[in-house]
């Protein structure tokens, strides 16, 4: 049970780093020691952590996948108390550390107890509006104990492989409850509280409320003098008082501009005039001070520290202060981190550094991509001059170096706001307070309010661009002049735009920025890739040096609006015609969901030659990686060649195409033919048949598609656009149907019945088909097809089916029965979660004779497995060879850490091993199904292969 006291007997390989008396002091492996740590040939953001960990006070850090002169990611803080300490204190400390969110797991060892507290969760600490002391999870360690829950498991957290588990990832992190997401949604609440009071302008609530938060960051920093708020009142210790006085409030917004400067506490003459006479600062005051939340638990201003909270999240309360939210999203902190680690490498921040280049964020919101690339400009800075703390003079030089665009004031607003703050992270309280004017001015320098194409016409913007950044808004419209000319020039110079799509034209004009060499990570929507409009990105795609393309379609709720995106990664110069482009394609995991970090495999990394790129400029390519890969895309292209359904259709001159269509008042058609008929709900066309209970009739109401009378006449072939193509033949009566389902009406039935029983005998290949081609399934609703989809099924009068090989049986089958369901569901999915072992034998026969068919003379054969728990490592051998398997147990429980690759902050990679010694062949991979399917032997075959090739075999 959570919370509860276990006394079982001991288990000591799993517990040995907690319930060892002396292990803590000795180490293990991944567990490293604050005291003595040494920041020398070490990551700079490991040290940063470490640093974290040092102010906090913890003994050591277990980081995931740490090992020597490779970065690993900080998965917990271990405290050890020798009693004197109060749990009082600790459950403050455990408020700070949730507040700042940078481990999930913290462990408290005290005499006699280990215990576990969740820092990427909802609030433990909080009991009838106060902070308690209140552990998720309690060992005895003066008992042996036996059986534990996996969160005590070391090598399980280092390796990553207590995350796969949905149950405890779900036990132990957040995506709505933690820290940063529930303080945002606590100051939505608040804003929202703000404008129904109409206290005040709409600006300068809003630059209140900001200033707020401001306050707090630099009071709880001890950044302010001593008894600052006194000074303005009376007896003041604290904001509120001084928010609901005009006087008060005016002088000290005025002491702070001096002590800060930055334009960061200036305010306009009208807003220092309203707050003069306004009446109701008093109600103002009280509505932000906002003793207690919605459910009267505790305040937001109590429940967080503010001291502890990173810069970046701020903005996420970036949509609250924008003119158009319904195209303007903050971007996840995750997110930014992976992007930063795509294109800012330790030899780019040097350069920029040195050489005075800039990182630029051409639709920058609130700043969450300057604030990190800034953050990480620092720590490079710090790394070449001996780990010392940089005074404020250099931060001020290096925040030079971070430039920003953005036609909302309040972003820009925003994005100062949040610089500053980045620069009050790398200072002592001290030095904020012994530097007057601290603030340089961003305003029109470093970032600029205006529309990027207007500024980047009037050369607002740096010469010296190394590195473009950035979110752009995704919408269909050109609503400024300079976009507008911008544009223009775009259609003289190349064509249109496809859906007049503006991401594109910040996309095409980001590269133009660069210098010779820089790099463009942006978010782009999915129809880059997946438009059947293919235009502008096969223009892209050729022209510049297209790196990576990571693809989160299948990842949902990583946006608030679940928008479905992608991250281009270019570099500035022209593509090696023989060069490719990676397509990552990211899954549904829980710490993509929770916001802390993203994990990608093997099989989800895709080489896009470049040849294939222009040859086929068709979306087939790139959706055929959601579903398996390069197999499946042979697999779509072959039955691409095929004459379609609607060729038939058109040559036997049937009536065919979608059902009506409800309309509004002003739009209808006539529908007489239509009104009283029977209506067969779309829903009710299932795989089993009509249920002919749903059926009803049609209601006199606007029908803006009519379609014709013959069209809802049989016979009728129906098919429902959904993922599993249910169908019907209607033979006798008529009967209608809305537009969700497909009709081919013909003179005879005789006519339907070969494309009725083809649909029937080839529903595998026909639907593994329809999930791979279609532009709506997945990347807008997860199982409805679209009636493209359906007129493009393959169907030819002259054969006798599909014919589909073998091997394209095991690819059609794995989409349909795996990858399907994987791609909507992820870490969650039967795929993901069942165990291979079962499935070790077909995928042996499959691979050695894909294999043992390029070698006749000494085929491949099966020589057993090893199973080392997490890890299978199946063998082959050509000929007669035997493997010997004896003296494999030492490695069992080590290698799912060998198998775990971890790049930078926010990525943790599954890769797979091939071994190839004398007749011997060896695949050591993860246990789990998705690495043991029949269609990954099928690519691990084609790889073994080229493998053996170029060793000349």
């Amino acid at each position: 049970m959570n919370g509860g006291t276990k006394t079982e007997p001991a288990r000591h390989d799993a517990l040995a780093w907690l319930v060892d008396g002396d292990a803590l002091a000795v180490g293990r492996e991944g567990l490293v020691r604050v005291a003595g740590y040494t920041r020398v040939g070490r990551p700079a953001a490991e040290v940063a952590v470490m640093e974290k960990a040092a102010r906090y006070g913890a003994h050591s850090v277990l980081f995931e996948g740490e090992a020597p002169g490779v970065q690993g990611v900080a998965q917990a803080f271990v405290f050890v108390s020798d009693g004197s300490d109060s749990d009082q204190d600790f459950a403050e400390l455990h408020q700070r550390l949730w507040s700042w969110g940078g481990v999930p797991l913290v462990y408290r060892r005290s005499p006699g107890l280990v215990q576990l507290f969740r820092c990427a969760h909802r609030p433990d600490f909080v009991r009838d509006g106060k902070v308690v002391y209140k552990p998720f999870d309690t060992l005895h360690v003066a008992t042996e104990i036996s059986a534990t829950e996996a969160w005590w498991d070391a090598d399980r957290i280092r390796n990553g492989t207590l995350w796969d588990d949905p149950v405890i990832a779900g036990k132990l992190l957040s995506g709505d409850e933690a820290a940063h997401q529930s303080l945002v949604a606590a100051i939505k609440a608040l804003y929202a509280r703000l404008n129904e009071s109409n206290l005040l302008s709409p600006g300068l609530r809003r630059r209140l409320l900001i200033l707020s938060l401001l306050i707090a960051y630099l009071d709880q920093r001890g950044a302010l003098p001593d008894g600052f708020f006194g000074r303005f009142m009376t007896g003041a210790e604290a904001l509120p008082p001084i928010l609901a006085d005009g006087e008060a409030l005016l002088e000290m917004l005025k002491e702070l501009a001096v002590l800060f400067n930055g334009d960061v506490f200036a305010l306009a003459d009208d807003e220092l005039s309203e707050i003069a006479a306004s009446p109701d600062l008093v109600h103002l005051s009280r509505l932000i001070e906002a003793r207690e939340d919605a459910s009267g638990q505790m305040s937001f201003w109590a429940l967080y520290s503010f001291r502890d909270l990173p810069v970046e999240v701020i903005s996420n309360i970036y949509e609250l202060f924008v003119t158009d939210p319904a195209v303007s999203v903050y971007t996840p902190p995750a997110l930014v981190r992976l992007i930063l680690d795509e294109t800012l490498s330790d030899e780019r921040i040097d350069r920029i550094i040195d050489d005075q280049e800039v990182v630029i964020d051409p639709a920058c919101g609130s700043g969450i991509f300057l604030v990190e690339a800034y953050k990480r400009i620092i720590l490079r800075w710090r790394s070449r001059n001996s780990w010392v703390q940089p005074d404020v003079p250099t931060l001020r030089t290096l925040l030079k170096r971070v430039h920003g665009v953005d036609i909302e004031a309040g972003a820009v607003e925003l994005a100062t706001f949040s610089l500053c703050l980045a620069m009050c992270d790398a200072l002592t309280p001290e030095q904020i307070r012994a530097t007057p004017e601290l603030f340089p001015k961003l305003r029109d320098q470093g970032l600029i309010q205006s529309c990027f194409f207007l500024a980047n016409e009037q050369n607002r913007l740096s010469t010296k661009i190394a590195v473009v950044l950035g979110n752009p808004p995704f919408k269909s419209r050109l609503d400024t002049e300079g976009a507008q000319r911008a544009y223009r020039r775009y259609v003289k110079a190349h064509g249109r735009l496809p859906d007049l799509q503006i991401a594109y034209l910040f996309l095409h004009e980001g590269m133009h920025l660069l210098r010779a060499g820089g790099v463009l990570g942006m978010l782009q929507q999915y129809n880059l890739l997946y438009n059947e409009k293919p235009d502008f990105r096969r223009s892209f795609l050729t022209r510049w040096n297209v790196r990576e393309i990571l693809d989160f379609v299948s990842v949902r709720g990583l946006f608030s609006k679940d928008t479905k995106v992608l991250t281009v990664v270019a570099l500035a110069e022209a593509p090696s015609p023989d060069g490719s482009i990676l397509h990552a394609v990211f899954r549904r995991t829980a710490r993509a969901e929770a916001n802390q970090r993203f994990d990608v495999d093997y099989y989800d990394l895709h080489r896009v030659p470049m040849t294939t790129i222009s040859e086929d400029s068709s979306p087939d390519l790139w959706r055929s990686n959601l579903l398996g890969g390069a197999r499946t895309y042979a697999f779509v292209k072959r039955l691409r060649e095929m004459p379609t359904l609607q060729d038939h259709a058109t040559h036997q001159g049937w009536d065919f195409g979608e059902g009506f269509i409800e309309g509004q008042k002003g739009k209808q058609g006539k529908a007489d033919h239509l009104y009283g008929r029977p209506l067969l709900p779309s829903d009710a066309l299932t795989t089993s048949g009509v249920d002919v209970s749903r059926i009803t009739v049609v209601d006199k109401k606007p029908i803006e598609g009519p379609r014709t009378a013959a069209r809802f006449t049989a016979p009728m072939l129906l098919i429902r656009e959904h993922a599993d193509l249910p169908h019907v033949l209607w033979r006798e009566g008529g009967v209608t149907y809305k537009n969700k389902i497909v009709g081919f009406a013909a003179r005879e039935a005789k006519e339907l019945e070969p494309v009725e029983r083809w649909l029937t005998s080839e529903t595998v290949g026909l639907r593994a088909f329809a999930a791979t081609i279609s532009l709506r399934m997945l990347n807008q609703k997860a199982t409805t097809l679209s009636c493209r989809d359906i007129y493009d099924l393959p169907f030819d009068s002259r054969a006798d089916g599909l014919s589909l090989s073998f091997n394209e049986q095991i690819v059609a089958s794995d989409i349909i029965n795996h990858y399907f369901e994987f791609a909507r569901m992820g870490s969650t999915s039967g795929l993901a979660r069942a165990d291979g072992r079962a499935e070790l034998d077909r995928f042996a026969r499959v691979f050695a004779d894909q294999i043992g068919a390029f070698y006749p003379r000494k085929p491949l054969k099966s020589a057993g497995h090893a199973d080392f728990g997490g890890t299978l490592c199946a063998g082959f051998v050509f000929g007669e060879g035997q493997i010997d398997w004896s003296g494999t147990e030492p490695l069992k429980g080590r290698l799912d850490t060998l198998l775990r690759e971890h790049r930078g902050t926010s990525l943790s990679m599954t890769r797979i091993a091939r071994i190839y010694d004398g007749d011997a062949i060896y695949l050591l991979k993860p246990a789990r199904l998705r690495y043991w399917l029949r269609s990954i032997a099928l690519r691990d075959s084609d790889e073994t292969l080229a493998d053996l090739r170029a060793q000349g075999f």
